[in-house]
């Protein structure tokens, strides 16, 4: 039986103890051991952004595992490509300082794996996550337009260097398809712990533009789907009705029935809280014909040009190539956008926003 432990935890002063307490409740050898601490580093969004996870987890996981005579790593993949990119999101995001010296841009080694997909069947990942003797996973409570949730699962995604994500995304070409290829990734390396920040959360058009929601919680669990789970109740929805939970599910990969948790400390159901405009249109997508699914009910990108910086960070993260900049502000073509809302999750202006039938 997969245990899960929900810690009440009002703001992140208080975060040491409750990290102590998790390692107390999952032990592990951790001496001498090489221990990858992968947060979520989706962008370079100050902690105040409620984006990232936030370094005083970070600080509190990293200092525990020194003293233990743990060899630790703090890094990520974020989800924009460029040069320097890695270290100005790790310092940013406040990640790089609350490393303890720990922090490294785990993107410039890289390995190619075998990936067991439909889709493709190799992955170019980061050598530090496949070398690591103990991976211990950090994701963010917060909703995802795309997946409907980013948590343990979605958190893998960073495991991937370089272009991978977006070849992914092209390669996947639609939401179910793309819920599958993260479970694919996600069994590339499974955690060894999950660790999620669920003490300032956001809900809404998620993962960096919605809005936040304090939960004042901290979750943990040595099965990451079992984690999941329990946020997607605690977010009001059954996890089977979450695709990307019911296919980890379905693979025998972690727990997603929560009677069948034991579940240390209260799950309770967060009061109106609020899913991605997508969610209700991507239930029905399962359901409907797939050409009446896009024409009907599928949200859009939107450029808000009052916002728009001409960045062209939207241009460069496109798996598509289906947008382009022939003047001041970004154009998409409709016709060539896969809805994979790149562009939404990693402008730094919130300068996009999910629109029905745009």
């Amino acid at each position: 039986m997969s245990k899960v432990l929900i810690l009440d935890c009002r703001d992140y002063g208080d975060v040491e103890d409750k990290i102590a307490r998790i390692f107390e409740e999952f032990p592990g050898q951790w001496s001498g051991k090489k221990v990858l601490l992968k947060p979520n580093m989706l962008s370079n969004r100050p902690p105040e952004r409620g984006v990232t996870t936030h370094p005083d987890i970070i600080r509190a996981a990293t200092k525990w595992l020194l003293e233990a005579g743990a060899q630790v790593t703090v890094g990520d993949n974020p989800g924009s490509n460029g040069r320097g990119i890695n270290e100005r999101c790790a310092k940013g995001t406040g990640i790089a300082d609350a490393a303890l010296g720990c922090y490294k841009n785990i993107s410039q080694e890289a390995v190619t794996v075998e990936l067991k997909s439909r889709f493709t069947r190799q992955a170019t990942v980061s050598k530090a996550v496949m070398d690591a003797d103990i991976l211990v996973s950090l994701p963010k409570f917060k909703t995802h337009g795309l997946t409907q949730i980013t948590g343990a699962i979605k958190n893998a995604f960073g495991i991937l260097v370089g272009g991978e994500k977006q070849r992914m995304h092209a390669v996947a070409g639609n939401y179910r398809n793309f819920a599958e290829v993260l479970v694919d990734i996600y069994q590339i390396r499974q955690p060894d712990l999950v660790i999620m920040d669920a003490i300032v959360g956001m809900e809404g058009n998620g993962p960096s533009s919605g809005d936040l929601r304090h939960i004042g919680k901290i979750i943990a669990s040595d099965d990451g789907v079992a984690v999941d789970a329990v946020m997607a109740t605690m977010m009001g929805k059954k996890p089977e009705r979450i695709y990307l939970l019911k296919l980890a599910g379905l693979r025998g990969i972690g727990e997603t029935d929560v009677s069948k948790l034991e579940i240390i400390g209260e799950l309770d159901v967060i009061r109106d809280f609020r899913m991605p405009s997508t969610f209700i249109c991507q239930i029905a997508g399962g359901i409907l014909n797939n050409r009446v699914y896009r024409s009907l009910t599928s949200h859009k990108p939107f450029i808000l040009t009052d916002k728009c910086k001409s960045c062209r960070v939207c241009l460069e993260s496109c798996p598509a190539g289906a947008i382009s900049i022939p003047g001041k502000f970004p154009l998409i073509d409709r016709k060539t956008c896969i809805w994979c809302y790149c562009c939404q999750e990693l402008c730094p202006n919130d300068a996009i926003e999910l629109r029905r039938r745009v």
